[in-house]
C-alpha cells in the first residue's frame, strides 16, 4: 500500500511538471507567432520587406532596387499593387504607428483593435488577380498567424491602411469605430472687463468657462490702487459663467482689478482676467459771466452795401441778425425803416409784419452764436436822383442801447439817358452827374465813366478809449489829434485837386 501511494505521488508530480512545460511552450509559441523578420520569399510584394517608413518609401520609389532593405531584385508592379489596395504615394508620407495584422483579419495598435476584415496584396496565395501585376488581393487568413506592420491612422485615430513589415504587403481593412474618450473636467477664467458707468463708478464683469462636469463656486474680486493699497476685496458665491459687481466712489488715480474664479478644478485666473482702470480728475467748471451782445447787417442784391436798380423793378435786401454774446437772447426786435421812396413788398421766410412801409419782427429766442437771416423784397416806384437809404436796427432787452445796432444799404436809380451827354464821375467833386460828351472827351483828368471812382470810402467809427491814467489820456489825445489832422489833410488835398 505504502509503495502504491509513493508511486501515485510521483506520477502526480510528473503530470504537473508536464502541464507547466506545456503552458510555457504555448506562451512561447504565441510570442513567436508574430512574424517580424524579413521575408525574402516569393509571396512578398516588396521582397525582404520594409521595417520603417524610410525603407518603404525608398523601395516603393525604386521598385525595390534601392538596397535599403538588402534586396535589389526589381519588382516593377509595386505601385499598381499598392494602388489596388487604395494606397497612393502621398499616403506613404508622414509617420506610422507600430501594429500587428492577425490572421483572423484584425489589425491592432497598442493592444487595441483598430480595424477588422483585413485584406492584403500578396503573390501566389490565391485571391483576386490585380491587373498588370503578378499579385492578388486576398484575405490575410492566407498568411501565417500574425505579421508586424506599419499602421497609418488619421488625426482622430481612424485606420487608413497598413503595410506588413516582413514582406511589404499592403493591407486594407474596415476601420473599427473607436470609443470616444470621456470628457475631462475643465475650468478657466476667460476675461474681466471694466465698464465705466460714470467718472467714479465702474462695473466689473467677469466671464468663466466650465466643461466636462466642472462647476463654479465663487468669484473673488480685488481692486488695488497704483502703489499697492487694496480698496476692494470681495468674494461673491455664484455658479453662473458670468458675474458682475459695481464699485462706486473711486478716487482719481489708476487701479488694477483682478478676478479669481473658484471651481471644482481649483482656483482659476489668467492675464485676461486682470484689467486696468483710470479714474480721471473731476472737470474744472469755469463759470462764464453772461455778456449779451447782438449785431445786425444789411445788404442789397445779396452781398452789396450799394447798387443801382431800375425804377419800379423789384430787388431784394438781406438782413442778418447775430447773437454775438455768450448767452441766449429773448425777444430780439428787428425794425427795417426805408426811405419813403422805397416800397417794401414782402419778407422771406414769412415772419413779422410790414405796416406803414416798416418791417418789424421780434425773434422769440436767439441762441448764443446763432444767426437769423431775412430777405426783404422792395422796389422804387418812381425814379429820383441820388442815393436812397434803407436802415435796419435791432434791439434786445438785455443788451445796453436803444437800439443796440443799426446798419444800412443804399440804392440809386440811374438817370434817364440824354442825347449828347454822359453820366460820369466828376473826379475833383467826387460826384456823379450828366456832362456833355464833348467835355468828357476833352477833359479825361476831370471826368471818368468809371463811376466806382466816386464811391465814398466807408467811414470808420472810432470807439472811446478807456481812461486809465494821465499817460493814457495824453496818448488818447495825441491819437485823436492825429486822426483830425489826417482828416483835415485829406479834405484839403481833395479841395485843391
Amino acid at each position: 500500500m505504502r509503495g502504491d501511494l509513493v508511486m501515485k505521488m510521483k506520477l502526480l508530480a510528473f503530470s504537473v511538471s508536464l502541464l507547466a512545460m506545456a503552458t510555457i511552450g504555448v506562451v512561447q509559441l504565441q510570442t513567436k507567432a508574430v512574424d517580424g523578420s524579413r521575408d525574402c520569399d516569393q509571396y512578398a510584394i516588396i521582397r525582404c520587406g520594409t521595417m520603417n517608413g524610410d525603407e518603404l518609401r525608398a523601395e516603393y520609389d525604386s521598385n525595390n532596387t534601392s538596397g535599403a532593405n538588402g534586396s535589389t531584385d526589381a519588382q516593377g508592379d509595386i505601385k499598381k499593387v499598392f494602388s489596388a489596395l487604395g494606397i497612393s504615394r502621398a499616403d506613404l508620407n508622414g509617420g506610422f504607428k507600430a501594429g500587428t495584422v492577425y490572421k483572423n483579419g484584425n489589425v491592432e495598435v497598442d493592444g487595441k483593435v483598430v480595424a477588422t476584415d483585413a485584406k492584403m496584396g500578396a503573390r501566389g496565395l490565391g485571391g483576386t488577380q490585380i491587373a498588370g501585376t503578378s499579385a492578388q488581393k486576398v484575405s490575410v487568413s492566407a498568411m501565417g498567424d500574425a505579421q508586424t506592420a506599419m499602421v497609418k491612422l488619421d488625426e482622430n485615430g481612424k485606420f487608413l491602411f497598413a503595410v506588413m513589415k516582413p514582406c511589404g504587403n499592403p493591407v486594407s481593412a474596415t476601420p473599427k469605430e473607436q470609443p470616444k474618450p470621456e470628457p475631462q473636467p475643465k475650468a478657466e477664467c476667460v476675461s474681466l472687463k471694466a465698464i465705466e458707468r460714470n467718472r467714479t463708478d465702474y462695473e466689473l464683469k467677469a466671464t468663466a468657462s466650465v466643461s466636462g462636469g466642472a462647476t463654479i463656486e465663487s468669484y473673488h474680486f480685488t481692486v488695488k490702487q497704483q502703489g499697492g493699497a487694496t480698496v476692494f476685496d470681495n468674494t461673491y458665491p455664484a455658479t453662473g459663467k458670468t458675474q458682475s459687481v459695481v464699485y462706486t466712489g473711486l478716487q482719481p488715480g489708476t487701479y488694477t482689478a483682478v478676478v479669481k474664479v473658484k471651481t471644482s478644478e481649483g482656483i482659476k485666473t489668467a492675464e485676461s482676467c486682470a484689467v486696468s482702470i483710470t479714474v480721471a480728475k473731476p472737470p474744472v467748471i469755469i463759470t462764464e459771466t453772461p455778456t449779451p451782445g447782438v449785431n445786425i447787417e444789411k445788404f442789397v442784391d445779396n452781398d452789396k452795401k450799394y447798387t443801382r436798380v431800375n425804377a419800379n423793378v423789384e430787388f431784394s435786401y438781406r438782413i442778418v441778425v447775430t447773437n454775438t454774446g455768450n448767452t441766449d437772447l429773448d425777444n430780439v426786435a428787428v425794425t427795417d425803416t426805408p426811405d419813403r421812396a422805397i416800397t417794401l413788398i414782402s419778407v422771406s421766410p414769412p415772419s413779422g409784419t410790414i405796416t406803414s412801409n416798416v418791417f418789424s419782427y421780434t425773434i422769440p429766442k436767439l441762441l448764443k452764436g446763432e444767426s437769423r437771416t431775412f430777405a426783404l423784397t422792395a422796389k422804387v416806384p418812381v425814379a429820383q436822383a441820388g442815393r436812397i437809404v434803407n436802415t435796419v436796427c435791432v434791439d434786445a432787452p438785455t443788451v445796453p442801447g436803444n437800439p443796440d445796432k443799426c446798419d444800412k444799404a443804399e440804392v440809386e436809380i440811374p438817370p434817364t439817358p440824354v442825347p449828347g451827354k454822359l453820366e460820369v464821375c466828376v473826379i475833383h467833386e467826387m460826384t456823379v452827374r450828366m456832362v456833355n460828351e464833348a467835355d468828357v472827351k476833352a477833359n479825361p483828368t476831370l471826368y471818368t465813366t468809371d463811376l466806382t471812382k466816386c464811391e465814398k470810402p466807408e467811414v470808420l467809427t472810432v470807439t472811446e478809449l478807456p481812461q486809465t491814467g494821465p499817460v493814457e489820456t495824453a496818448l488818447s489825445a495825441i491819437g485823436a489829434m492825429s486822426l483830425v489832422g489826417a482828416s483835415a489833410y485829406y479834405v484839403a488835398s481833395r479841395r485843391h485837386a
